[in-house]
């Protein structure tokens, strides 16, 4: 099916925070180019800033595309629809700025009109799909490592943000993968990378660093790091934040640490994505 196929000019589009890490872009188009032949229909990956940053002879020659430039795209084009597809974990700064841009460009120009799926992490239903993600990443890490995996608790580690309602996904999150491990490991903690200082943002606790100290504290000798993140990064990445914050807790390989893979490098993150497409296109009968 193409992009007239509903009768009107439409787009699909992976919307993500950005980076100025060349493998994370390399991931997020590696990702939008598999769910494009899923769907047979074209599906573009952009980001809301940071990206444009990276020069185009480390992104295999094509510089990235900043959300801001694929609206304007879309208006000169005569896009009449957008259907956009959050790669963000909950509703953060990034994701409600994407939001507001869209909403300006079409009210500016007459459309299009940018209809949006819930992210990763959603409120409104159990989000199977996503804690199967996870569960699977954090198994097969047990799997690999042939250890006790009872002894072992999990920690869903996030970015940390100023907005309670990501918190709360992410805390949602954690729930969801405790309920599927159930008492194949120790207990699952949800824990942010970084927080704001100040009282009115410690809906953030616990932190990473305090998570990992309360371990020591509390006797665990095993424990597995879950990304909550898609790509790598300065953050996820080797050798980045979260590896250096577990280093100076005092925990690293060798001390029984053990970290899944990124959500975005598993096969069923397509079927998560197909399902936000779907509940924000028209309906079979009404095509």
């Amino acid at each position: 099916m193409d992009d007239k196929a509903l009768g009107r000019k439409s787009g699909i589009v992976l919307v993500d925070n950005g980076s100025l890490n060349p493998k994370s872009i390399l991931e997020a188009r590696s990702l939008a180019s598999s769910l494009s032949k899923r769907l047979q229909r074209s599906v573009a990956s952009v980001s809301v800033a940071h990206s444009d940053g990276v020069p185009a002879c480390e992104l295999g020659g094509l510089r990235a595309q900043l959300w801001k430039s694929y609206l304007e795209e879309a208006v000169s084009s005569g896009r009449q629809e957008i259907f956009a597809i959050p790669l963000f974990i909950g509703p953060g700064f990034a994701l409600k700025k994407g939001k507001k841009m869209g909403l300006a460009q079409s009210k500016a120009s007459g459309g299009p009109i940018v209809r949006w799926a819930d992210p990763l992490v959603s409120m409104t239903e159990q989000d199977s799909l996503l804690t199967e993600i996870l569960a699977e990443n954090v198994l097969r890490v047990l799997d690999a490592s042939r250890a006790e995996p009872k002894g072992h608790r999990v920690m869903l580690v996030d970015h940390g943000s100023p907005f309670v309602e990501v918190t709360a996904c992410r805390n949602f999150a954690a729930s969801q993968l405790q309920s599927a491990l159930g008492n194949q490991v120790e207990s699952v903690v949800g824990c942010s990378m970084e927080r704001r200082e100040g009282k009115e943002f410690d809906f953030n606790e616990p932190s990473l660093e305090k998570a990992l100290s309360r371990a020591v504290e509390e006797g665990i000798e095993n424990v597995v790091i879950c990304y909550l993140f898609l790509f790598s990064g300065r953050h996820a990445g080797s050798g980045g934040d979260i590896d250096q914050i577990c280093l100076k807790a005092g925990w690293s390989p060798s001390r029984n640490l053990l970290k899944t893979d990124l959500i975005g490098l598993n096969p069923k993150l397509l079927d998560l994505l197909e399902i936000r497409l779907n509940s924000i296109q028209p309906k079979p009968e009404f095509q």
